[in-house]
């Protein structure tokens, strides 16, 4: 009866785990996910050019610093140009992501988010541009793959990187230019625009809410595993309590229970004994004893 109940409160209680379960593993996901991004590298000490790739020349270096001094002092916008040898994930959508995760710990363009961010992964032969909240509105998805396809491509093809990069820098720098001087409502009051350097590099106020709910899912999963498992102990400790207590109350099951065997003993042979005189040849009498006769063979409990 003991070993019946438990299982039947096992039966009761397992979908209200698995539900549990299912909870726990999906609070778990995006903390996961996060475990697996990819490390972010710090901002160069020039901040607007990060040659990882080493594939710039210090002529271009030199104009991509002084335009983006100009262009920071006068629209608080920023234009970073990064070269690496490989980017750490594939696909188009996962290198848009991955990009604008670097914008935000860079904090390209500011607060505004008027920044424009120009990546050249080398040994897979990939390009890519982003822009910034502040920016969306000139440099649309559209209008940043025409811009990239006159005046990066033919040079990117070539391995020409360095003057293909020249090129784009200053059209988009001259394109920026002329969006703000077309719509000085878009650059406000301004703001001075400070640049992590090496080492200094410190994620934005996204990236720090993310990363503080990131925190807060984990801790809430460890909680609720704690409890899912008290609970679980608790329900089979109380499941062997009753179960003993219901033990001492009645009969074991396997305790021997004594019934009438089976007998194959006959009817005649359970009959009383009868006495039978009868008279000899020689005139006396004897005695004898016989059983009674009964009518069937059959077995007496029948």
């Amino acid at each position: 009866m003991g070993a019946a109940l438990r299982k039947n409160k096992v039966r009761k209680f397992l979908p209200a785990f698995l539900v549990l379960l299912g909870f726990l593993l999906a609070g778990a996901a995006p903390w996961a996910r996060a475990q697996d991004a990819p490390q972010l590298p710090l901002p160069s000490e020039d901040f607007y050019l990060n040659d990882a790739a080493s594939v710039i020349s210090e002529g271009t270096k030199a104009v991509v610093l002084q335009k983006n001094a100009e262009l920071a002092e006068k629209y608080g916008a920023q234009i970073v140009v990064y070269t690496v040898d490989a980017l750490p994930v594939s696909g188009y959508a996962q290198r848009v992501e991955y990009l604008r995760s670097l914008m935000n710990s860079w904090q390209v363009g500011g607060a505004s988010g008027r920044g424009l961010l120009l990546a050249l992964s080398i040994s897979d032969e990939d390009y890519l541009a982003v822009a910034g909240e502040g920016l969306k509105a000139e440099f649309t998805t559209e209008a940043l793959k025409s811009l990239l396809d006159l005046q990066l491509e033919t040079d990117f093809a070539a391995k020409a990187y360095d003057s293909g990069v020249s090129k784009f820098f200053l059209a988009a720098a001259g394109q920026a230019d002329a969006y703000f001087a077309a719509h000085p409502e878009q650059i406000g009051a301004g703001e001075p625009l400070s640049q992590p350097t090496e080492g200094e590099a410190s994620p934005s106020k996204p990236e720090k809410k993310r990363s503080a709910g990131q925190a807060v899912i984990l801790w809430v999963c460890v909680g609720a595993g704690v409890v899912a498992a008290v609970s679980l102990a608790i329900f089979f400790l109380a499941g062997r309590a009753q179960a003993r207590r219901y033990s001492r109350r009645t009969v074991h099951r396997r305790s021997s229970v004594i019934y009438p065997a089976h007998s194959t003993v006959t009817r005649h042979e359970s009959m009383p004994m009868v006495q039978i005189k009868s008279r000899s040849s020689s005139g006396a009498y004897r005695t004898t004893q016989k059983p009674a006769r009964s009518r069937s063979n059959t077995d007496w409990r029948q």
